[in-house]
Parts: C-alpha cells; structure tokens; sequence
C-alpha cells in the first residue's frame, strides 16, 4: 500500500526479537528445568498463600525481581510434559499484570511502582508459552491451549480496563500478539497418521488469538493510535496467515463493525443499518471517535492486501514457511500443493462474502450479519475438498455464495433439482450447510441516500472485477499481456485505467470452477452495484466495460465453460439490470436471452444452482429480466448490437433486436407452459399481454397488411366439441421445433392464436383451481378480446368463448364442499370476460352454436342447471394429464336430449353474485351486443331522457315541472314503468299514444308506443281511415223478392208418429183446474190485447215509412266522431298481458308484493328517490389520479404545481396523459367524471355558455373542473384526473363549505369536435352532495334543478389508484401519498375524518409509478398492499414498457386492480344489483295498496294535475 511505503515493516525485529530468551537458555536443558521447577513451585506457592491472606510479595527490590523473572521466562519454554511448572509461571505473570489495573497485595513493590517496564517484560517472556511443541500428546496441547487462553484474557482485560498504559506498552502488546499469531499460524498445518497434528495448538487458538489481536487493535486505536510502521508489520505479517479461514472471519468481523459505525455517522441514524450480534456490538470501544473510526475502517479494509490472492495457491504457498515445508518434506514438490490449501476455496468464498456484506451495506440494504463470522472446528473439518491440488482439479461440491442480505431469507425448502448426466460433469465446491433460502419477494428497496456507484467500485471494484474471473478462461482479446505480474493489492493501486484484464488468466487453459463459489458472490455484488444506478448517475466507462466482459463469461452456457453457480447468482441479483439506465447495457441482451432460455424452458434447469436460491425464485428472477426485454426488439428494431468478443481474424458476428423478437416471444411461451408456480405464472402472464398488444399496436401503426396462412394456430376441426385441451398442450410443448410456429410469432395474428389457446389450455389444465392465476388468466383474455387486429382470428375467438364457457360450466359443476368466494370470484371473473369477447367480437352470435352455448352457460349461471343436462365425457381419453391438473367432467349436449323446461325446473344458483353476473351477460346480449357505443356514445348505455325531458315535449303540457302526471307501475318487484298518456308534440296522428320511461336493475329507457291499425310505411294519414266515406248510390235493381216462413224444425219433423215418450208430458189443459183456468183466461186476454197493440203500430210505422224520403236521417249511418281518450295506460298494461286479476293479487305466505304495482304519485318523496335511482351508475365505476414529480420533489404543494405549465412537465407525460382517454367537458358530460357532484348530468345548450379552458398546461386542465380524460367500455367507466394547486384549495375549501349551501355543477352537451356523434341530451339534474368550492358554477348562471340524493347505493371498496410519473426513480421511496389522499376525493370515499383532514386505509391505496428511461422506454413500479387477489396485471413490477402501449397497458392495470378489490369486498354489489335493491325500496315506501276495483277504477280516470 503506498500510504506506507515509506515506512519499514517490523516484521523482521519481531521475528529475531530475543527478549523472550533468559539467561538459563544458555545452559543444558536439563539445569535449567531444574533450576526452574525448583524456584518457580515456592514462588506459586507463597504467591496463592499471599493472595488469600493478603499478603505483600517478599521480593521487595528490582534485582529480586528481575532475577526471578528470568527463571519465569525459561519456566513458559519447558517442555509440555512440565505441566505443573508452566502453569505456575503462568499464574505468577497475570497476577503481576494486575498492576496495570487493579494491583493486588501479592505483586511485588517494584511492579506496583512502575508496572509498565515489568509488564512489557512479561508479556515478551509469555510469548514462549505460545512456540508449538513438537511431538506433543493431544492432551497435553489442550492443557497449553487452555494457559493461552487465560494469558490472553489476561492481557485483554488488563488492556480494557488500565488508563496508564504507555504508547511503549501498547506497542510490545501489538507486537507480542502479532508475534504469537506467527507463531500459531504461519506454518501450514499437517496431519501425521493418527490424524494429530505436530502444530494442532494452531487448531486450538487460531481463531481465539486472531479475535483478541484484531481487538486489542481496535482498542489500541481508540487509546493510542498505532504507528504507521505497525499497520505495515500488521499487513505484511497478514499474508503468512492467510490459509486460515480464522483469520478472513475475524478480518470481516471486525469490517463490519467498524462499517455500521462509520455508516452510521456518515449517512445519519436512519439509513439501513448493518444488523450484528450482541457480542459484536460490544466490539468497538465506546471512546473511539468518528475520525479514528474512518482511519481504522480503511486501514483494516486493506489488511489482508489483496483477498482474491486466495483464489490463488501459487500466491498463497509463497512464504517462507510453505517454503521451508516444502525442501523439508519429501512428497511435497510444489508448495500450492500442501495439503492445507484444500481450503482456500472456502476461504475464498469468505472473503468475498464479507466484501459483498459490506458492498450492501453500503447500497443501504437492510441486513443481519448474526452468525456470518462463526465457524466452529466440526464445520472447518467438515468440509469437502478434491483430493487433487488446486488449479489442477474440478471440484465436486458447491459453494452456497450466500447473497441474503439483498432478500429477506425464507425456512421454506425447495424441491430438489435433477440435473442431466452432462450437467454431473459441472464442478463445484460447496460448504456442508446452507443457513437459510432466499427469495425475492420480500426485497427492500434501496436507500435514496447511498452512495454513488462509482464511489462503492472505488473501494471494492478492484476485488471484485478481479474475483469475479477467478479460474475462467479468458479470450485473447480481453488479455492486457503487458499488465502480466501486476496487480492491485489496494484501494491507492486500482485506480481505472484500462477495460483489458490481468493477464495472469492466461495461464488457464481450461475453466475451472474450483473457485465459483467466490466468483459467485463477486458475480453477485458487482451485479447489485450496477443495478443500484441513480437516474442521472454517472458511471465510468472502464468500469461498465469490465463489468460487461465480467457479465458475458458469466452469462455463458455451453457446457465447458458453465458455472451453476455465478450464472445463478447473476441472474439472482440482474433483475434491475436492463430498467436502470446503464450506458450500452443492451450488448449484454443476447446473452441474457441465452441464459434465461437455459433457465426458463425447463422446470428443472440443466445446470446445477445456487443452493440457496430456490429454482422458483430463480425462475422469478429470470421472468423479472425477460419482462425487461420484451420491448426491446420492436422499440430498436433493426439497430445492430455489438459483439462483446471481437477476434481479429474473423468476421463480427452482428445481429438486430428484431432477430431476437421471435426467440423472446418463444421463451415466453415456453416458460408459461412449463411454469406451475402462481406468482411467476401472473408474471409471465403480464408479460404475454405486453408482448401481444405491443405487437398489435406496431403493426396497426406501420399499417402491416400481411395476412396469415392459418386462421388458427391449432388445426382442430370446429364442429367437434372443444374438449381437447391435454392435446393442444402437446401441441405447444413441440411448437418451437417447427419452423411454421416462428412465422406464426412473428405477427399479432399469429400470437393471438397462439396466447389465446395456451391460455385457455392451461386454463383447463391447472389453473382452475388457482384464485390467483386463474383471475389474471382472465385479465389477459379480456386484454386479448381488446387487441385490434387487420384480420380477425374470427374461429379463435369463436374457440375462447367456448373455453370460457366451459370454465364456467366446469366450476358450476364441482362438489358442494369445494363451494367457497373464492370458486364464486373465479366465475364472476369469467362471466365478466365472456362480456367483452361478446361485445368486442359481436360478429360470435351470428353463430347458431356459439349462441346456444353462451345461453346455455347463462341458463346454467341464473338457474344452477341447464335445460339440457347432457351426457358426462370424462377428459382422459388418450391425453397427457399435466401432474398440476385433476379429471374433470365435461357435459355434452345432444340436440335429441329432451329439455327441461324453466318452469320444471328448480331454482338453485350457485350463488348469489355468480347468478347476478349471469344476468348482467344476459341484459348485455340483450342490450348491448352489436349495440355498443349507443348513439349517445359510450358515456351512457340508457337513455338521457327523463320525465322532465318528456313533459316539456308532451302536447297540452304547460309546465316543465309536473311529474305527476305519469302513472307509475312497479312489474316483478324489479322494473318501475313510468306512463305518460299525453301524447308527444311530435305526434299528429291522433291515435292511442303512450310514452313509458322504463326504469330497470339495467338502466333508463324511453319508449314511445302507438296502437295503429295501418303500418307507417304508408303516406296515408291516419285521418284518412277515421273520415266519412259516404253513402254509396241506391241500387234500382233490388232482386225478386221471396215470402218465406220461417220454421224453427225441418218439415219431416210432423211427418214423424208420436210415441209414448211423446206423452209422458202432459199438457196444460190437462194440469188446470176450475180455479187456474179463471187466472189463464184474464192472461190470454193480455196476451192478444198486446198482439192487438203492436200490429197497429207496426202498421203506424209502415204507413210513414212509405211517405218519407230517402235517405231517411234517424237510420242513415254515420261514422262516430274521433276518440282522444284512450285511457292507454291500461292499453299497453293489458296488450303486454301485465294486467291481470293474478297479477294483481297478493301472493300467500311471501313479503313479495304483487307483480303488478301501483305507485303513490300524490307522495313528492317519489320523484326525489327516482332521481337518486338515475344516479346509481349501470356500470363499474373507477377514477384514476395522475401526479407528476419533478427530481427531489417530496411536498404535495410542489408535486401539484407542476402540471400547471407545459414547460414544466416532460413531453412523453402528455402524449401518454392522451392515451389514457379521450377529453371530455365535465358540464357536458353524460358519465362518470371522478366526482359525483359534477356526474352523470346534462343540460340543454340554451342553458349553458362554453367556458375557456387554459391553454398551454402540463394536464392541470384535466383536474376536474372544467375537464376530465374518460374512457369507457360496456362494463367500466374510467375518469382520469390530474389534481393541481387549485385541487388543493377545494379541498380546504370544501371542509368549511356547509352542504346546504353547495349548488350542484351543471353540465353541457358535447362539443360538436367531439369522437363520437351524439344526439341532443336530455337529462334529470340530480342535487349534489357538497363539493370543492372552486368546482362550483355560479347558479346564477345554468338554472338547476335541485332534489335529494341518497348516496348509500354507491358504495363499495375504497380503492385508490394513483399514476405518478417520476422525472427520477428514486423517488418513489418519498413520494408523500398520505398528503395527496386529500384532493383525490370522488365522493364515494369510505372516509372518516379526524380533525378535518381526510383519513384513508393504505390498504386500499395502490400507485403505479412511471419513469422515463433514456432509451425511450418506460420502467414501472407497482406500490399497494398486496393481498391474496391484488396482483393484477398486465403491468407488474419492474416491467419495461414501450411508448406506444404505456396508455393502453396502465389503464388496463387500474380497472384491473379496482376489478380486483370488487371481487375481494364482501360488501360490494354489482351496479345493477344496487338498482334493484332501490328500486325494492321505492316499492315499499310508495306503494299504492289499493283493491283491485279502486285499480280498475284509477286506469280509466285522468291522471290528476
């Protein structure tokens, strides 16, 4: 190291230092152990009698004491058979070293009166005690390990707790700990045949003496700093010590220490701090100051030198003792052969392991480093190594290159992983135990205050790029052949200079993976350096280019040069490699690709992994990275990458980005076939709707016209039923191997095909009983029945619709026990898809079988069976059942199956809410299919016009407030028909009229009905067929005229003979008596006086008949006059046979009212509840919020101001603002507009005046107040809104405003520029709740009509979504969402409020952030709670998006996410479950309870006025 280069290394004084010599030395051995045990056994003696009597020691002057020193001295050199005698010598120092703290009585008065000199003697003499003795029993080396251990906790307690220790003292204790170390550890290490070996005290201290060196070090500078000189003796000594692994623990040990100290200081008390053991906590002095924290931390850094010479046994053997061993020993030719160095592979992998610690502590990840340093002396000798040196070997194990404190670690296990027989052949070496698996779910996000990469490779890259090639191979062009023997041992000799590598590589000729544990860490660390890149940061060229070249061996896959383990840990820890803005990263792209194909076209990869990383998560990992690179082909398209490897005799091999588009989307498909766990399976989903709409979307904009040769990817014969599920997976496990499923992939068609039936296959297969996968699944197939294609794929989407039916059939059909929300959610999920394939490609149900099957999968929602029960045909026939999926019962139905009628049948849906969505598929068949956007356009599916609207238009009507005059009428609890008899102004056929306003569950419908007797084809009037037609001319020829009698029998009824029968009745002069026949005579008389009396009037009329002239005017004809009065309420009632005596009648034993009601119009409350009716929406509704933050940015009045000027704002947030939706003026609005004050009204034109909007803004003009971005299809509306400053005055402004007081906003019809044409509006004005004063419209100004509003039918989950676009990444960390809650107010909020403010679950709060790469995609980043059904897709994490399908894809997140939250709230009601329910309401509280005669009676009278 150069900061000590000019000083001298006392490595030499310290090595030949004699003072551990006494004069008895100079004697034969036997006179001085003599000598010894003869002195040294009184002197214990009296010295343990003076210590418990508290007696002072008899040596009173300095020459008794000196002179006995000198037989203590040789006393610690005996041999260890003289057991007794050491330890004596022993007890009698360390109680002589008690003077420097707390002297006691025993210890002579010279050592009491100036300690220092005495105890710097001592401790040179106790040196001896610790010179290995050769040929010594295992117990015996016990014994003297254990006087070691308390000399050494002697020295360290006495140095802990003395405050007169002189800079002299300090310095001989440095010394004899470095001397000691020497001793113990620089020879290398042998074992003899009974496995003992001749240095095994070097076994028993190693790490005990290192641990109190690297102590008493630190002490020592918190007290008296240690001379240059002694940090260079202290760095030099280092390098004979280095085969142990004692010493790289200890080494990080105190690292880590002294990192979270000097983090601490430097980056303040909150950034992520290093976790460490309680007894390493206690480690570093309490006195020691930042200053000297900074100068020891990079002092100890670099007290090993160079850590990657451990890779390197040529190096590591290159000491004198290695070489005194080697001339010694008979067997060993090559020192970097012994014996000992089998474990500079483990050793390796420690030393980069505590460089990568460090590495993330300093990149600010959360960590724990409890147990890192701790090796016991089973687990050292527990290691498997290779029997053959190092450097000549492929080793058999794996290192576990533990890379957890980028994760949180996880005790679940993982499946084991069978490898090929070629893959056997890989090399490694591993440690006996993994501590734990990693995953990448639980990541923490990096600190925002870290320091720069440039900084961190400053200090660690040299180690690390050095490392990181430990035993490849390079190629000649990446060998810097003059840099051969030099290479960097510190931080002062590595600075950038050159992008070619040590040409010490080049003496491999083959890979060797010996070393790949370490490399493997090093891998790792680089890895997360490089993807901890800041937005804006700079980072030097030679170190992008070494990390590239690092990155291509790394990323190899051929068989000879493979690592498991560092291609594992780069995948691992590369997620974030592609989305972070590194300069030139995309040459790396081919060779990603390449691994990622290794990786993911296989369950089991074909190599052997990181055993600590799970297969899942690496497969997570690689999804992560393929996620990131599906953009790229068709973003750069035909630009060239540049080949890493450039070899100057041949030919560049140059390739585009769209070569690689096909072999991107195969992998795709291939990793989604294989995948069966749930989280990379929606991953992968995501990935799957990125790559077909942004295909989709680039060939619509380069107006590709190239049409497919197939219609559908999977050739099966359409009538037959599609049951072959197990058989189309065959299908996709052989498609990449045929050269037509590569053309298939390379156009939206073609992967259509292809998504549509994969996804619907493995639907089938295993996703059925998934929640998770099975609703992104049906995410993506709504995604798909979106994508706009130049050629419809008409029969796959015919086949997808099937698909989905038989989901739902399938999931009807299972057990009762298997029965739960979950099962309900995934079939609502399914109705809710089968909806927009049905409405997107309405062309389906032209199809006879398609038809029958979607009404028969609604039959089966509604009622819970179908009319046609079918046959089961259990799908196991000849196919390949995946081990993920279970038989399942496939009904077919027969045209000669005879039905079961709805009436026979009984009603049990599976639920409630599936039975409502099989509704809402049915109305929208109904309603919607082929009708959709209704001429008013997507904004409204009903009609805007209400009772209002139609009275101002009725004829006769003198007020536009006169709602009374409707009749309403309730039919089935379930639909309220409001009747106007008047007829329209528009009407001048004066015939039975009536306009009937139809409210039902699905909305508003006007209706305007007439009973015609000729159809309106004809130019002939009405009138005409009412107006006289006159008399038609007298005939002169009238014919003969015949007198004839008539006769009541046939003539041969008196030609027939009586019979007896005949006379069983008898007649009646046979029954009168005398008395009768009195009374029958005056009756016969009356009888012919009436006879008389008639015929004299006949003949009285006859007579005048014969003197009038024709015509006569009493019996003329004339045609009746023209009927106003209709009374045609009761017309349409009774022709559409909803009027009825049974319809009228109270049904028994039910609370259900009739299905024919009355409703009170004298009650005004009606009309109010009507109207909050209109408000409950038909649709889903969801608002999404847009911010905008600038670099730095953390304060809501800062992030809001920016979207008022253009110029403040990025170009690309404008255009992708646009894409959301289109504009629309919230006063002329008809839908949803993310406030429910300002929504689902209009005015008429008269009423309103065009207000100027601000021009020139970054998309505050979108905020609410005059403008929002909508987007809407047949089941969701969506509002964009982008709050300003002004959305942060409502908001205060609001919570003074008192509700009373707040005037509801008004609305217009659309601008004639307007996307879609619509008709003139007509619509109820609903009352507000109060809104933000700023929003407000002057009343004097629009005339409103106010009424109630009842606001509990519209609530739901409380489900925030914000979109905010990040000028830099970073700051997502500190984006403040809790100040911004507060003007994102839509009026449905489940809110509380605590002083005012507005309270809100962050539960329910889910961001998307956006940010702009400079290669002109966009990186997004998902934030949210994340709970069991709230990973929506297509947009995940880490996701690289291009520019023309971000709009697309985000607003497609949003509704998915609020889709999502519906299905998991138990309190949520679809929107026309919510109408029904009021409608039941209004039935109750206004129901007319009349007798059917008073009903009767009130059809036929006037409707009062």
């Amino acid at each position: 190291m150069k900061m000590y280069s000019e000083w001298a290394s006392l490595e030499q004084e310290i090595q030949c230092d004699t003072a551990n010599q006494s004069v008895l030395h100079k004697f034969p051995a036997q006179v001085g152990r003599d000598v010894a045990c003869a002195v040294v056994k009184p002197i214990a003696q009296n010295l343990s009698i003076a210590v418990s009597n508290s007696e002072q020691s008899n040596l009173n002057n300095t020459k008794d004491v000196r002179w006995v020193m000198e037989v203590l001295c040789f006393g610690l050199s005996l041999p260890l058979e003289e057991h007794e005698s050491i330890r004596d010598c022993v007890n009698v120092y360390c109680e002589w070293l008690s003077a420097l703290a707390s002297p006691k009585p025993c210890v002579p008065k010279p050592v009491l009166e100036d300690p220092n000199p005495f105890a710097q003697v001592i401790v040179q003499h106790l040196l001896n005690l610790f010179v290995p003795r050769p040929k010594a029993s295992i117990d015996l080396v016990r014994r003297q390990a254990v006087l070691c251990h308390r000399v050494l906790r002697t020295i360290q307690s006495v140095a802990t707790e003395s405050s007169i220790l002189t800079r002299e003292t300090w310095e001989t204790l440095l010394k004899f700990l470095l001397a000691a170390n020497d001793s113990l550890l620089s020879p290398p290490t042998e074992k003899d045949d009974v496995g003992l070996s001749s240095y095994d005290i070097g076994d028993h201290l190693c790490e005990r003496v290192l641990s109190v060196l690297l102590e008493m070090w630190l002490l020592c500078c918190a007290r008296c700093f240690p001379s240059p000189s002694l940090w260079k003796t202290f760095r030099v000594m280092c390098i004979n010590w280095r085969h142990h692994e004692a010493l790289v623990l200890q080494w990080h040990r105190v690292n880590h220490v002294l990192t979270c100290r000097l983090l601490r200081f430097m980056y303040g008390p909150d950034y992520p701090e290093l976790q460490l053991s309680e007894e390493d906590a206690q480690l570093l002095p309490g006195e020691i100051t930042n200053d000297c924290v900074a100068q020891s931390w990079f002092r100890f850094l670099h007290i090993l030198q160079n850590p990657v010479d451990l890779c390197h046994p040529e190096i590591i053997s290159q000491t004198p003792k290695f070489l005194h061993m080697a001339l010694a020993s008979e067997t060993v030719v090559d020192p970097s052969q012994h014996e000992c160095l089998r474990k500079l592979p483990y050793i390796f992998y420690k030393a980069m392991r505590g460089i990568s610690v460090m590495v993330n502590a300093f990149l600010g990840i959360a960590q724990c480093v409890k147990g890192e340093n701790m090796l016991s002396p089973a687990n050292n000798r527990s290691l498997t190594a290779p029997s053959s040196p190092p450097g000549q070997r492929k080793s058999k194990g794996a290192f576990a290159a533990v890379t957890a404190p980028l994760t949180q670690r996880v005790s679940r296990s993982t499946t084991s992983v069978n490898t090929s027989s070629a893959t056997s052949k890989l090399p490694s070496v591993a440690p006996s135990s993994t501590p734990g698996q990693l995953s990448l779910e639980g990541r923490e996000p990096l600190a925002t205050t870290r320091p720069h990469c440039n900084s961190i490779l400053h200090l660690f890259g040299a180690w690390l790029f050095e490392a990181a090639l430990a035993g490849v191979k390079l190629h000649p062009c990446h060998v810097n052949k003059g840099s051969q023997g030099r290479r960097a041992n510190s931080f002062t000799e590595t600075r950038p200079s050159s992008i070619t590598l040590d040409g010490l590589q080049e003496r491999l000729k083959h890979a060797d993976n010996t070393y790949e544990a370490g490399r493997a860490e090093a891998c790792g660390a680089l890895c997360r350096i490089f993807c901890a890149h800041k937005t804006g940061e700079e980072i030097l060229t030679v170190y992008l280019s070494r990390f590239y070249i690092i990155m291509y061996y790394g990323l190899q896959t051929d068989e000879e040069n493979i690592s498991g383990q560092v291609l594992s840990n780069i995948l691992f820890n590369s997620c974030d490699l592609l989305r972070v803005d590194l300069v030139g990263v995309q040459i790396l792209v081919p060779y990603i690709l390449s691994a990622l194909e290794l990786v993911l076209s296989d369950l089991n990869p074909k190599f052997k992994p990181h055993d600590q990383i799970p297969v899942i998560e690496l497969r997570k990992a690689c999804i992560h990275l393929l996620l990131s690179m599906l953009s790229l082909p068709l973003h750069f398209k035909d630009l060239e990458i540049k080949d890493i490897v450039g070899f100057p005799d041949e030919l560049p091999i140059s390739q585009s980005f769209i070569s690689l588009k096909v072999r991107m989307i195969e992998l795709l498909l291939k990793a989604l076939l294989k995948e069966t766990d749930s989280s990379n399976t929606q991953l992968l989903l995501g990935g799957l709707m990125l790559a077909m709409q942004d295909l989709a979307l680039c060939e619509e904009a380069d107006q590709t016209t190239l049409q497919p040769a197939h219609d559908v990817p999977v050739t099966v014969d359409s009538d037959s039923h599609m049951d072959s599920f197990h058989q189309e997976s065959l299908h996709f496990r052989h498609s990449s191997q045929s050269s037509t499923t590569a053309k298939e992939l390379d156009t939206a068609h073609g992967l259509f095909g292809q998504a549509t039936s994969l996804v619907c296959n493995r639907l089938m297969a295993s996703w059925k009983s998934d929640l998770n996968t099975a609703l992104a699944a049906m995410e993506v197939l709504c995604g798909l029945a979106k994508v706009h294609l130049n050629f419809p794929n008409t029969l796959m989407c015919k086949r997808t619709v099937k698909w989905i039916c038989d989901f739902i059939v399938y999931q009807c059909s299972r057990p009762a026990p298997n029965h739960s929300r979950d099962l309900h959610s995934m079939i609502v999920a399914a109705f809710k898809s089968l909806t927009l394939w049905l409405v997107e490609h309405n062309g389906l149900l032209q199809d006879k079988e398609c038809l029958h099957n979607v009404l028969e999968v609604v039959e089966l929602g509604i009622s819970g069976s179908k009319s046609q029960p079918g046959t089961p045909l259990i799908a196991c026939k000849n196919r390949v059942v995946n081990s993920d999926s279970k038989l399942y019962a496939h009904w077919q139905n027969r045209a000669s199956d005879p039905p079961k009628f709805k009436g026979d049948k009984q009603l049990m849906p599976a639920s409630m809410r599936v039975k409502d969505a099989a509704e809402a598929v049915l109305t929208c068949i109904i309603d919607q299919v082929g009708a959709f956007p209704p001429p008013c356009g997507p904004e409204s599916l009903f009609s805007l016009l209400d009772e209002k609207a139609l009275l101002k238009c009725a004829r006769g009507s003198t007020s536009e407030d006169q709602p009374s005059q409707f009749r309403y009428f309730v039919l089935d609890n379930s639909i309220i028909i409001g009747l106007l008899e008047q007829p329209l102004g528009n009407v001048e056929d004066p015939l039975p009229t009536v306009t009937a306003l139809i409210r039902g569950p699905f909305g508003r419908h006007a209706w305007t009905m007439q009973l015609r007797h000729s159809p309106r084809l004809k130019k002939v009037s009405s009138k005409a067929h009412l107006s006289d037609p006159g008399r038609p001319l007298p005939m002169n020829n009238v014919g003969v005229h015949h007198n004839i009698k008539q006769r009541y029998f046939p003539e041969v009824v008196d030609k027939v003979a009586l019979t007896k029968a005949d006379l069983s009745i008898p007649t009646m002069k046979s029954l009168v008596t005398e008395k009768d026949a009195v009374e029958l005579d005056k009756l016969t008389g009356f009888i012919q006086a009436q006879e008389r009396f008639e015929n004299k009037i006949k003949d009285r009329v006859h007579q005048k008949m014969r003197i009038t002239h024709y015509p006569n005017r009493q019996t003329e004809c004339k045609p009746p006059s023209i009927c106003h009065e209709f009374q045609t309420a009761r017309l349409f009632l009774s022709h559409y046979g909803f009027l009825s005596l049974e319809a009228l009648k109270e049904p028994s034993n039910s609370s259900v009212p009739p299905a024919l009601v009355m409703l009170d119009t004298t009650n005004t409350g009606l009309y109010a509840d009507l109207e909050t009716l209109d408000g409950v929406p038909t649709r889903d509704i969801d608002t999404v919020h847009i911010f905008y933050v600038k670099t730095g940015q953390t304060t809501s009045e800062k992030i809001l101001r920016n979207v008022t000027r253009k110029s403040h704002v990025q170009p690309q947030f404008l255009e992708f603002v646009h894409s959301l939706g289109w504009p629309v003026d919230v006063k002329k609005h008809a839908g949803w507009t993310g406030h429910v004050s300002t929504s689902w009204k209009t005015l008429e034109l008269e009423d309103l005046e065009d207000d100027e909007c601000p021009s020139g803004t970054g998309g505050s003009v979108y905020n609410g107040q005059s403008k929002v971005l909508y987007w809407a299809d047949v089941s969701t509306e969506v509002a964009f809104v982008i709050p300003s400053p002004e959305s942060y005055l409502m908001k205060s402004s609001s919570s003074e405003c008192n509700a009373d007081k707040s005037p509801a906003t008004a609305r217009k019809t659309p601008a004639p520029e307007a996307t879609l044409m619509k008709p003139r509006f007509l619509s109820l004005d609903m009352d507000k709740p109060p809104g933000p004063g700023p929003l407000l419209t002057d009343s004097a100004s629009v005339r409103l009509r106010k009424t109630g509003r009842n606001f509990s039918q519209l609530t739901g989950p409380d489900t925030k979504v914000f979109v905010v676009w990040l000028e830099s990444f970073e700051d997502y960390e500190t984006f403040p969402a809790a100040d911004l809650v507060g003007v994102t107010s839509t009026g449905l909020d489940q809110q509380g409020t605590s002083g005012g403010m507005v309270t809100y679950r962050e539960k329910d709060l889910f961001i998307l952030f956006i940010h702009a790469l400079q290669n002109g995609l966009f990186r997004l980043q998902l934030q949210g709670h994340t709970t069991k059904m709230s990973m929506a897709i297509p947009l995940v994490s880490g996701m690289v998006v291009s520019r023309r399908s971000l709009g697309t894809l985000v607003r497609q997140t949003a509704i998915n996410i609020c889709r999502r939250k519906t299905l998991e709230s138990e309190l949520y009601q679809p929107p026309h479950v919510r109408r029904k329910l009021k409608i039941q309401e209004i039935v109750k509280k206004y129901r007319s309870n009349v007798t059917e005669p008073e009903f009767y009676t009130a059809l036929f009278q006037d409707v009062s006025v």
